[in-house]
């Protein structure tokens, strides 16, 4: 199985282009006013309507109710939304996007039977300060068997010098990536984008010849 980059915590265009020039498949745009790469939705769509059609752009919300997911949705353009810690008995069905469900692994374990209807779940780190972002990793052996890896996105402190150990073990269908991208909160640095891309991409043709 193939497994494509996210890079989260867009805040400009310059650096959505860098990443879409390098080969990133998944954009993230923190909509989570918490967040130091929070970006206000309206921003965010302006950025969105700069890219190529075939960009997925997602919005990290937390605790949003269904009317704040359709306000986000509508506001920001989003291609689809990832979300930590719903309000409320949300029907993933009912969203007009493809819906990630965020998990952070160890507080949330448990919910992983109740993830009917999205369209794939990332597991992340946890940290009482931060959702995602956090850049520290957590032992991927407690990710839950009963999330199919081509479902699975995984994030958590991975970086350029770690991400080779991630396809390895792991071969998620995507591996997500914000501090371990950058130079600073918000800011992105091609050289960490581009290495990791390398590497991804070695490991895609290396699974080609595999096969």
């Amino acid at each position: 199985m193939f497994t494509r980059l996210k890079i989260c915590g867009i805040t400009n265009l310059e650096d959505a282009l860098t990443c879409i020039r390098y080969g990133v498949d998944f954009l993230g745009f923190n909509f989570y006013p918490g967040s130091p790469r929070y970006i206000p939705p309206e921003d965010a769509k302006k950025i969105i309507g700069r890219l190529p059609f075939y960009i997925q752009t997602v919005g990290i919300l937390v605790r949003p109710d269904f009317e704040k997911i359709w306000e986000i949705v509508r506001n920001s353009g989003v291609s689809a939304v990832q979300i930590y810690e719903p309000e409320g008995a949300i029907d993933f069905t009912k969203i007009p996007v493809p819906a990630i469900l965020g998990l952070r692994i160890e507080t949330q374990i448990k919910k992983i039977a109740r993830t009917g209807n999205v369209t794939m779940v990332l597991v992340d780190s946890f940290s009482c300060k931060q959702f995602g972002g956090t850049g520290k990793t957590f032992d991927w052996h407690m990710i839950p068997e009963n999330i199919l890896t081509e479902k699975l996105i995984l994030a958590g402190g991975i970086h350029a010098e770690n991400i080779g150990d991630a396809l390895n073990e792991i071969n998620p269908a995507v591996i997500d990536v914000a501090s371990g991208s950058e130079k600073s909160p918000g800011v992105k640095d091609p050289q960490k984008i581009k290495k990791m891309m390398q590497i991804i991409t070695e490991h895609n043709l290396e699974a080609i010849q595999n096969e």
